[in-house]
C-alpha cells in the first residue's frame, strides 16, 4: 500500500513542472495581451481614433485651387465671387423618390434632370442653390450624401476680360485657353481651402461637428497685368449698350502696355460647353485671333513709306476722277457718286480717304516697298503678347504682288487679313514718334499678398521711323480729325488723331463691311493709343469713332490712369 502511494506521488510530482510551465506560458500572454490593449488603447489612441475617424470624413474643395489674376492696380479678376452648391455623393446619396423629390425643391430643378445626373455620376455632382439655402436644412442633415456649401467661382457668369483670362477644363482644371493656357505651369495648383464634413455611421453629418473649413497652404503663382480693371469694364460697357460685335484696344503710348483688350461677342466661362457646342464665334478673341481686311487704315502705310521716301510732296496735287482703273477693273473712290475730289494734294486725300490718291501713290512707291513698310509697322506679324491663340495674319507676297494687285494693296484689301493688336502696335508706334515699344500683358508674377516675384521684361524698344516722318503722320492723322472722315468725333476733333476704315470682306458667305479707327489721345502729348474694330459695322466714320468719342470722355471723366 504504502508502495501504491510512493508511486502516485512520484507520478504527481512529475506533472508540476508541466503545470506550472501552463501557469507560466498562460500569465505571460494574459500580460501580453493586457499589454498590447494599453498599448493601442492608450499611447496609439491619437492615431487610431483618427484613421477611423477618416473613415467617416469627406473633403470637398471650394476652390479651383488655382493662382490670382489681377489687373496693374490689384484688383482680383477671377476668384471674385462666391456660390452656393448642393454637393451629391452618388455612392452614398440613396434616389429615393422622397430624396429626389427634396433636392428639386432646393435646386428649382425637375426631378428627372437630377436622376439622370445622379445615376451617371462618379463623381460629387454639384446643383447651384439659391443663396437663402442653409446646409444646416434638418432636412438634408438627415438625407445621406447630401451637403451645401459656398464654393469660391473661378470666374463670374458676366466675366470681364473673358477673351484673355481664357477658362479652364472642369474636371482636371487645366487652362485651356488665354491666360490659364499661357500659364497654367505657374497658376495651376491644389485647392487651398476645402470644407470637412464629419459623418457618423448611417454617413450623416456629426451633430456638433458638421462642417470645418480648413485652409491648406499651397504653391502657386499669380500674375499682374497691364490691363486697368476700370477701363476695361467701361469699354465691355460700351460695345454692349451699343450692341456692337468686335474689338477695342488700348495700350499705353510710352510704355506699350495693354490697357484694355475687349472682344465680343463674348461667353460664360462657367458654361464653357455650350459655347463648344455653339455655331457662333463667341470663344475667339476678335482682337488677336481672327483676322481682317484693313481697308482704308493701311494708308498709314502708304503714307509712312511715301514720306520715308520722300517720293510725294505735301503740296502736290494729285487729280481725283472718283474712280481709278487698274487694267480693265474700276476701283471707286467714295467720292465716286459726286464725280470726285479734283485736285487734292496727299494732306486732303488722307483726311478724306481718298481711293483714287492712294492708288497713284500706290503705283509709285511699288507693291513690294509698301509691304515691307507693312512689316516693319508690325502688321502681317504676331505682336507677341504672351497668348498662345494669336493669329500672324497674311500680307500678299509673290505673285501676289504683280501686276493689279497693286490697287487692292493701296486701299488696304485683296490678300491683305491683319488683327486688330497689330493695328494697335502700329498706332503706338506713330504716337511715340516713331518708336516701337513692344505690346505688353503680363507685368509681373506675384505671390499671394501681391509682391512682386519676378518682373516680366518687355522687349527692348526700337525705332521704325524717323521723328520726322512720324511727326508729319500726326499732322495727317489730325486733319482726318478736324476736316476729314473723323470729324464726328465732335468736340474732341482738336484734341485727337486717327485714321477711319471700312473694308470689305466675306463672312459666312455674305458680304459684309467692318469698321475700323485707329487713333491716340491727347495728340500732342499723346499717351493713348485706341483701336477699333467693329464687325460688319458698315462705317468707320459712322460707327467706330463715335465709340472712340466716348472712350475718350469717359477716360477725362473719371480721370483714368
Amino acid at each position: 500500500m504504502r508502495k501504491i502511494r510512493k508511486e502516485e506521488e512520484r507520478k504527481n510530482n512529475k506533472h508540476v513542472p508541466k503545470l506550472m510551465f501552463i501557469g507560466y506560458f498562460s500569465t505571460a500572454i494574459f500580460i501580453a495581451l493586457i499589454m498590447r490593449l494599453f498599448y493601442l488603447q492608450v499611447i496609439q489612441h491619437d492615431f487610431y481614433t483618427n484613421e477611423v475617424n477618416k473613415q467617416n470624413l469627406f473633403t470637398i474643395p471650394i476652390d479651383i485651387g488655382r493662382g490670382e489674376i489681377v489687373d496693374r492696380n490689384n484688383v482680383p479678376l477671377v476668384n471674385r465671387t462666391e456660390k452656393k452648391f448642393l454637393i451629391v455623393f452618388p455612392h452614398l446619396f440613396l434616389s429615393s423618390d422622397k430624396n429626389i423629390e427634396l433636392l428639386s425643391e432646393i435646386t428649382n430643378l425637375s426631378k428627372e434632370y437630377i436622376r439622370g445626373r445622379i445615376a451617371v455620376a462618379s463623381t460629387p455632382v454639384e446643383f447651384p442653390v439659391d443663396d437663402n439655402v442653409n446646409w444646416q436644412d434638418r432636412r438634408l442633415i438627415d438625407t445621406r450624401g447630401v451637403f451645401v456649401i459656398d464654393k469660391i467661382m473661378r470666374y463670374e457668369d458676366k466675366q470681364i476680360l473673358s477673351h484673355v483670362i481664357g477658362y479652364i477644363h472642369n474636371t482636371d482644371k487645366k487652362g485651356l485657353s488665354g491666360l490659364e493656357r499661357a500659364y497654367d505651369y505657374l497658376l495651376s495648383g491644389t485647392p487651398n481651402r476645402s470644407v470637412i464634413a464629419v459623418l457618423d455611421g448611417r454617413k450623416r453629418i456629426l451633430p456638433g461637428e458638421g462642417l470645418t473649413i480648413v485652409n491648406n497652404p499651397m504653391e502657386k503663382g499669380s500674375i499682374r497685368l497691364t490691363i486697368d480693371y476700370e477701363l476695361q469694364k467701361i469699354t465691355e460697357d460700351i460695345l454692349d449698350q451699343a450692341g456692337h460685335l468686335g474689338s477695342v484696344i488700348i495700350s499705353d503710348v510710352k510704355t506699350g502696355e495693354i490697357l484694355t483688350l475687349a472682344s465680343r461677342p463674348t461667353y460664360n466661362p462657367n458654361y464653357i460647353r455650350s459655347h463648344l457646342q455653339s455655331t457662333g464665334d463667341e470663344l475667339y478673341n476678335k482682337a488677336i485671333q481672327m483676322t481682317f481686311p484693313p481697308g482704308s487704315i493701311f494708308k498709314i502705310v502708304l503714307a509712312a513709306e511715301a514720306l520715308e521716301k520722300g517720293l510725294v510732296d505735301p503740296e502736290e496735287l494729285f487729280h481725283c476722277s472718283g474712280f481709278e482703273l487698274i487694267g480693265n477693273h474700276e476701283i471707286k473712290c467714295t467720292s465716286y457718286l459726286n464725280g470726285g475730289n479734283g485736285d487734292i494734294n496727299i494732306e486732303t486725300a488722307f483726311a478724306k480717304s481718298c481711293n483714287s490718291v492712294f492708288i497713284q501713290i500706290g503705283k509709285r512707291l511699288g507693291a513690294e516697298n509698301i509691304i515691307e513698310m507693312a512689316k516693319r509697322l508690325g502688321l502681317g506679324e504676331k505682336a507677341n503678347i504672351g497668348l498662345v491663340e494669336e493669329e500672324a495674319g497674311t500680307l500678299p507676297l509673290g505673285d501676289q504682288l504683280l501686276g493689279p494687285s497693286i490697287g487692292n494693296i493701296s486701299i488696304g484689301q485683296g490678300a491683305i487679313d491683319i488683327t486688330p493688336i497689330q493695328v494697335n502696335q502700329m498706332t503706338q508706334i506713330i504716337a511715340n514718334d516713331g518708336i516701337k515699344k513692344p505690346l505688353s500683358l503680363v507685368k509681373e508674377i506675384v505671390d499671394d499678398n501681391k509682391n512682386i516675384i519676378e518682373k516680366l521684361e518687355n522687349k527692348e524698344e526700337s525705332r521704325i521711323l524717323s521723328e520726322e516722318v512720324a511727326i508729319k503722320l500726326h499732322k495727317l492723322m489730325s486733319v482726318v480729325m478736324t476736316d476729314g472722315t473723323g470729324n464726328t468725333v465732335g468736340d474732341l476733333k482738336d484734341l485727337t488723331a486717327g485714321k477711319t476704315g471700312t473694308a470689305e470682306s466675306s463672312y459666312r458667305n455674305e458680304k459684309v463691311l467692318h469698321a475700323w479707327f485707329t487713333g491716340f489721345y491727347p495728340k500732342d502729348e499723346p499717351k493713348y493709343a485706341i483701336t477699333i474694330f467693329i464687325q460688319d459695322g458698315k462705317s468707320g466714320s459712322r460707327v467706330a469713332v463715335p465709340i472712340f468719342k466716348e472712350l475718350i470722355n469717359k477716360i477725362i471723366e473719371k480721370k483714368i490712369i
